[in-house]
């Protein structure tokens, strides 16, 4: 598995990453960060629990703040190939905006 992680931005507890993935797996961002202690937010497989638990109970935070605000196809096959050097972005929803202006407040 092959990943490069950019920090975006961070404070004492928290950081805001742009995970591209080269080569790799279903899980590979959230199984790969939590390996190094840094779990997604509300990531109930590998995350912090505890945490997960006090952002739902005081914001009502229930998803993973994982978003991909970006898709580029680069070599497509067979009757994708139109899409080559295609890129699709997308805005962080509006849940995950509201709370990273709470974590870096």
């Amino acid at each position: 598995m092959h990943t490069i992680v950019e920090n975006i931005q961070s404070n004492q507890k928290y950081s805001l990453l742009k995970v591209k993935i080269i080569t790799g797996r279903t899980h590979q961002i959230r199984l790969h960060l939590s390996s190094v202690g840094h779990p997604i937010i509300g990531d109930s497989k590998y995350g912090d629990f505890e945490l997960n638990r006090y952002l739902k109970k005081t914001y009502h935070f229930q998803n993973q703040f994982l978003h991909a605000y970006q898709i580029q196809f680069v070599k497509p096959i067979g009757s994708l190939k139109y899409l080559q050097d295609v890129v699709i972005q997308s805005p962080l929803p509006q849940n995950l905006e509201r709370l990273k202006k709470i974590l870096f407040q």
